[in-house]
């Protein structure tokens, strides 16, 4: 697997699918899901202006890499080297840093139909991170899921841990006119257990127990009433924040974490992956163009700060071995 990128920049629009109800545009900068409608319904926020994502500062829909999530003060230690990142929210570093890899251009390789496997490459150092990395998602529809898949090599050991950021949004109302809250739909989320954090949104160590509080989504209950739960970690992110894990899953294996469903619009999505981790963020301080809760992200990934966490699965990639990791959005 190699490829040069090119210094040209597209920014042309993608579009996938359409034939079966689901369509499904992204951008290269990015490697952005601009647009998921199913059947002529948008189901995620977006801009309408391409060109709205160069100043995006949501992560709208955005590849989030090297490492998504936060890691405690941008700093870790790696075979005995300490490496400081950039801080990029308050005193620690966030979805790759300044420049990370949802502001880069990625190369589009190949494009059909339904599909469309887009490449990047880091270079070592990049936003401090040790190793050259070489990136290559796919994006592919399949009847009315879409499908995607990471792929990763670094010539160094570093740490790697890929999501998607996408904001849904299920209701049938105009998403970008005053649309309405999310706190009308319904979620299930099969974890037991979720990460506690402290003020600065990083793990606490501890793995809480999701039963008998306001994190608890093992049936499926409206988002709203337990956004407005007394809980001291709900007061901390103003809402919820904060990753939903699963302890004994074999990380080769693609297995349902979250359903999400609007009566409003009768529309369902599940999410499926081979991560061992969910952030569940109820959109808490997105803002104009848009409102605060008017979107939900769901985003399959490692366990934040895992690098600095004694126990978390790892996001530890070595030299030569190949990052594989699949996240499936499945519509209904």
């Amino acid at each position: 697997m190699s490829a040069a990128l090119t210094d040209d920049i597209d920014d042309s629009v993608i579009r996938l699918g359409g034939h079966k109800g689901l369509e499904v545009e992204l951008l290269p900068f990015g490697a952005t899901i601009r647009s998921i409608r199913l059947f002529g319904q948008e189901l995620t926020l977006n801009y309408p202006d391409p060109a709205d994502y160069q100043t995006d500062q949501f992560y709208l829909g955005a590849t989030a890499g090297r490492v998504a999530n936060r890691i405690a003060k941008g700093r870790f230690e790696l075979n005995g080297v300490a490496y400081q990142l950039d801080c990029n929210n308050g005193p620690n570093h966030l979805h790759g840093g300044v420049t990370g890899f949802n502001r880069r251009e990625w190369q589009v390789l190949k494009q059909q139909s339904d599909s469309v496997q887009l490449y990047l490459r880091s270079a070592d150092g990049d936003q401090g991170y040790p190793g050259a990395v070489q990136v290559w998602q796919q994006f592919r529809i399949v009847d009315k899921q879409l499908e995607l898949s990471f792929l990763a090599l670094s010539s160094k050991d570093t740490v790697l841990n890929l999501t998607n950021h996408c904001y849904f949004n299920l209701n049938n109302d105009k998403l970008n006119d005053g649309g309405s809250s999310v706190e009308n739909h319904q979620l299930q989320l099969t974890a037991t257990h979720y990460l506690p954090t402290d003020e600065h949104a990083i793990p606490t160590g501890e793995r809480r127990a999701v039963a008998g509080t306001a994190f608890d989504f093992t049936n499926a209950k409206l988002v709203g009433p337990a956004l407005k739960q007394q809980d001291q970690q709900l007061a901390l992110a103003n809402g919820f924040d904060h990753c939903f894990i699963w302890q004994d899953a074999d990380a080769a294996e693609l297995k349902l974490m979250a359903v999400l469903s609007s009566s409003q619009s009768g529309r369902q999505l599940e999410v499926l992956s081979t991560q061992p981790g969910l952030q569940l963020y109820t959109g808490n301080f997105l803002a104009a163009p848009f409102a605060a809760r008017q979107g939900i992200c769901l985003e399959a990934q490692g366990w934040p700060d895992a690098i600095n966490q004694l126990g978390f699965p790892g996001t530890l990639l070595k030299a030569g071995e190949l990052y594989q990791q699949q996240i499936v959005y499945k519509f209904s």
